[in-house]
Order: structure tokens, then C-alpha cells, then sequence
């Protein structure tokens, strides 16, 4: 797969990748901080969007470091706000998020769901999310599913706690290990 010009996975080499650490409405110091990490080898870059705001003004960035000659791939990094990865996929060459955060509150709150309960939920963040994967597939730009501990939401690992006991309990056991979660085509059916 490539992100931007940057080829990733299969026999591609292990890639550089970093983040900038100014506030992203800063452009200038966004584009210099961009162009520092390109010019000591930094293959691919992130910038955080945390906001709509900040996702338009990735638009701005994007544009600057072209003009400037650095073509360095650029990730926005997002969490809770599906309306700013939707602005950010206009404007990068990657969209990083977490399913479970994507379209939850910042405040997750555990409970046990029926199996009705639990299917509406997934068809709510199956509504939030087809669009952004759509926007993505549209553009021909990758996109990040974060699959770590820190990236479920609490219905996620409740019912994975619930359906795979065993399971969770090997994986999150294990400092820095990480699950796979394979979303399937009927997923978005």
C-alpha cells in the first residue's frame, strides 16, 4: 500500500514515521516543524486534528509544504471527531483513527448490552464511519484502524471480554501486545 509517494508493508522497507508538536492552527510552525522531521529522514508525517477547525487548516499546511518542494506524506491523526477525519480526507494522504473512539464521547461509560442494544450500537458507528471510508477509498488515500488496548472503547472490550474471555485476557495480559480486528465487507452492508 502507499501512503502519499511512500510505499508501506509487503517488500517495501521499514518506514520513518514521526509527529509534529506545535498546535496544527499554527501553519508556519506546522510547515516548518514538517519540513525539519523531512529534512533529518523522516519518511512520513503526522499532525494531530483534534478538531474540524484544525483539519480545515491541514488544507493550508498541506498546501505550503508543496509549494515549499517537500512532498513528505501527511497523517492527521484523529480522535472522537468523525467530522474532522471527514475534513482531514480532503486534504492528507492518511486518516489515522481508533474505532473505538471514533464516534463515542470522550467518556465511555461500562454496561452490559442485550444483543439488541449492542447492534444498534454498531450500526451507529457503522453510519458515522462507511463515510469516512468511502472519502478514502474515493481519493485512493490509506487509512490507520488503530487496534490497540488504548483505541477500544469500553462497549468493545466488554463484549470481547464477554464473547472471548480467554482471549482477552492472553492478549491484554501482555504489555504492548496488540489485537488484530478485521472489519469485514458486511461490516458495511
Amino acid at each position: 500500500m502507499r501512503v502519499g509517494n511512500v510505499g508501506v508493508g509487503g517488500n517495501n522497507p521499514i518506514r520513518v514515521q514521526s509527529m509534529i508538536t506545535c498546535d496544527t492552527m499554527d501553519t508556519e510552525m506546522s510547515i516548518q516543524q514538517t519540513i525539519e522531521l523531512a529534512n533529518v529522514g523522516c519518511e512520513i508525517v503526522r499532525i494531530t486534528a483534534p478538531t474540524v477547525k484544525d483539519s480545515r487548516n491541514l488544507e493550508n499546511i498541506v498546501k505550503g509544504l508543496r509549494e515549499r518542494g517537500c512532498d513528505v506524506p501527511i497523517v492527521a491523526d484523529i480522535h472522537f471527531k468523525p467530522d474532522a477525519a471527514m475534513e482531514a480526507a480532503k486534504w492528507v494522504d492518511k486518516v489515522r483513527i481508533n474505532p473505538g473512539n471514533y464516534a463515542d464521547s470522550k467518556k465511555f461509560v461500562i454496561r452490559e448490552y442485550s444483543d439488541e442494544q449492542y447492534a444498534a450500537e454498531l450500526n451507529r458507528i457503522r453510519e458515522r464511519f462507511t463515510p469516512l471510508v468511502d472519502l478514502c477509498k474515493k481519493r485512493g488515500i490509506a487509512m490507520r484502524i488503530g487496534t490497540n488496548h488504548g483505541s477500544l472503547s469500553d462497549r468493545i472490550k466488554k463484549d470481547t471480554a464477554t464473547r472471548h474471555s480467554g482471549w482477552w485476557r492472553a492478549r491484554s495480559s501482555s504489555p504492548g501486545s496488540r489485537a488484530i480486528w478485521i472489519i469485514t465487507p458486511s461490516f458495511f452492508r
